[in-house]
């Protein structure tokens, strides 16, 4: 099996707090199985809105621990901190070394607009990867079809700041692919400050 990642993205409520947050992960997770490493920050655009990003050994490993009693026991804690239902993501990334732990992190999606195939975006995103290495304060991306939705991808890409990834997509060979596809699907983007945390 391969590993995912899971991408939680939630309004936080306001007794929303580092301690909150802290004593929830540390509630049900002395050790979870099948959790490899975890990220907790805040969108840059709007503060209020959080990101956990949870990378497991595989998909069934992150259904196990749905199932189990630890967490089970984090739910009323975590009720305090959505102020909305959190979105829940799954993407099999092939690497994402340096990118969750980049200075700013950016989360990105392609959905193809109606009557678009994979076929045409696929080539898109690998000429974004190949024209992004040794763009200036990039630290890389990671690109992968958002699991059970086949018509979205999503990429990940780590930047020096939030400066840094505008200033790269402004003009030039980079600004010119993500106008192709734009043409072709609709693009969601925002940056988060990312902390690792011990699982």
């Amino acid at each position: 099996m391969s590993s995912v990642t899971q991408i939680t993205y939630f309004k936080t409520s306001e007794t929303y707090s580092s301690q909150l947050v802290s004593d929830l992960v540390n509630k049900g997770s002395d050790k979870i199985d099948g959790l490899l490493k975890a990220y907790l920050g805040f969108e840059t655009e709007d503060p209020s809105n959080a990101f956990w990003v949870l990378e497991w050994t595989s998909k069934s490993a992150h259904e196990t621990y749905h199932q189990s009693d630890a967490f089970k026991a984090t739910q009323a804690a975590a009720r305090q901190i959505f102020a909305n239902k959190p979105t829940h993501t799954f993407v099999g990334f092939p690497s994402t070394t340096e990118i969750f732990s980049a200075p700013v992190t950016e989360f990105v999606t392609f959905t193809l607009k109606d009557g678009v195939t994979i076929d045409k975006l696929q080539p898109l995103v690998k000429k974004l990867q190949s024209e992004l290495p040794g763009t200036p304060k990039f630290y890389g991306s990671s690109w992968a079809p958002v699991i059970d939705k086949p018509n979205v991808v999503h990429g990940v890409l780590g930047w020096e700041s939030v400066k840094a990834h505008w200033d790269a997509v402004g003009s030039g060979p980079l600004k010119e692919i993500i106008d192709e596809v734009k043409e072709i699907a609709d693009i969601w983007l925002v940056h988060a400050i990312l902390a690792g945390h011990n699982s």
